[in-house]
Parts: structure tokens; sequence; C-alpha cells
């Protein structure tokens, strides 16, 4: 079972970077209210989709490319007194199967980092969003760079080909695609111990019905994981990004932003 599947197959809600702090501001800073139209796109389990609406009480639609996700997602809505404000969908982020210009925000909770053609992905980005509307994307950006053996075994782990990206490939990637920087946030990352990483393996683990091996087996790959991300965690600071998207192509700045 691959690393996507088998948080899935847990129903982990998978919190962005920040968690429940990040999501606030980026509904502060975007104005999302309960008229805006909004776009999650990986969505895993639908954590920040839910989050959007339960705040707003506007319409969310969350998009992940894999089927075991949106299934969660899907299951997590059923149980939601807010589920009829929630619509999941299997889509690539990079041919979203929308209009042109239809959301008013759309929100990453730090999938782009695993997108394999970012700047594909960021011009769907732009092209689904409407004039004046605002690109939300909250990534794990390095401070410091982190030993090549690292980044070996967290590629290897999730399948995936991230680089020791500092802040600026993120906020180069946007204004790239002809978007204005609105706002930035960062912060550094919360380190854990041991022992809360142990209470929180078991935890997930006990939420299955498994047999003693088969519950054994799992508590020790997730604490393979778990300490495999918090050691990623010394060298990491994580960003909320806000960029907008104008008419035209916004006029250098001398003093002021």
């Amino acid at each position: 079972m691959s690393y996507v599947d088998l948080m899935a197959f847990l129903g982990e809600i998978n919190r962005p970077p920040g968690g429940k702090d990040s999501v606030r501001r980026v509904i502060q800073n975007c104005f999302i209210n309960k008229e805006s139209k909004v776009i999650d796109v990986g969505c895993n389990t639908g954590y920040c989709s839910f989050e959007i609406v339960h705040t707003a009480k506007c319409h969310v639609t969350g998009v992940d490319l894999n089927r075991n996700m949106i299934k969660a997602a899907d299951g997590f809505k059923k149980k939601d007194p807010f589920g009829f404000l929630v619509d999941f969908k299997i889509a690539d982020a990079m041919k979203l199967p929308f209009k042109s210009e239809v959301f008013d925000v759309v929100f990453s909770g730090g999938s782009t980092a695993f997108i394999e053609d970012k700047e594909k992905a960021v011009g769907e980005y732009k092209r689904i969003l409407k004039q004046w509307g605002f690109i939300a994307d909250i990534n794990f950006f390095y401070r410091i760079v982190p030993p090549i053996k690292l980044i070996s075994q967290l590629n290897k782990l999730m399948d995936i080909n991230i680089k020791p990206w500092k802040i600026d490939y993120w906020i180069s990637l946007y204004k790239n695609c002809g978007l204005e920087k609105y706002f930035i946030y960062t912060d550094d990352v919360k380190k854990v111990t041991k022992g809360e990483i142990n209470k929180y393996c078991l935890a997930m683990a006990s939420q299955k019905s498994l047999s003693e091996d088969a519950r054994r087996e799992l508590i020790k790959r997730l604490t393979d994981i778990m300490n495999l991300f918090n050691e990623n965690h010394k060298y990491l600071s994580y960003g909320i990004f806000i960029f907008r998207k104008g008419p035209d192509q916004e006029q250098i700045s001398l003093f002021g932003e």
C-alpha cells in the first residue's frame, strides 16, 4: 500500500502546514464569505474543504487525483451536517475539468508541491479563477538545506520528486505566471517528541479492526514515517502564499507593495 493509499485507508485528515490557523488566515485574507465559490485542489480526505465550509458557509469543490482519498472524503461528507455545501471529484490539477473564470478562490493546502508540472498546474489555477480572485497555497519550504539522503528517503516514501525548495521558489512560481503577490505569512514547523509520535501512531492504529500482527506492523510503519517527517521538520518552515489575478500586469512599485 502506497503512503497516500495508507493515509486514505486510515482516514487521516491530513492538515495543511500550520493546521487550522493557516486555513483561518486564508479565509480572512482571501475574504471568503458565504457567497464565495472555492475550489480545494489536492483536497486529500477533505480537511481543508470542511474547515472552509464550516467557517464561511460557502460552497467548496474538492478535487484530488487519488480515488481512495476522494472515497474517504465522501465518507466524511455523509456524516457532516454541512456536507451539502461540498462536492468531491477525482481530477488532475494539471487539467482541471472546469470552465475558465468560475471560482473566486483557488486553494491548495500543500498539494502543489507534489504535482509533477507545477507551472502547468498554476496555469490551470489561474485559468479557472475569476478576475480579481485569489490563489492561496500553503507550502513547506526549506530554511536550511537538508541532507541529500533525507530528501531521497522522502521521495522514495511518497513516490514524488521534491527538492530543497526555498521560499523564493514558491514566490517566483506564481509571479512568473503573471499573478500579483498579495499576502505572505511564514512560520516555523512544529517539532514533536518521540512520545508524541508513539501516542499518535497508537491512536491511528486503534481506529481499525485489525489482527494483532497487522496492528503491530501498522504501528511500526506509521512510526517510521512520522519519525522521518519529524526529522525533516528540523529544516523546514512553511508559508501561506496568496496571489491575485488581475486583468493587467501589475505596475512596478518602488516603495511598497
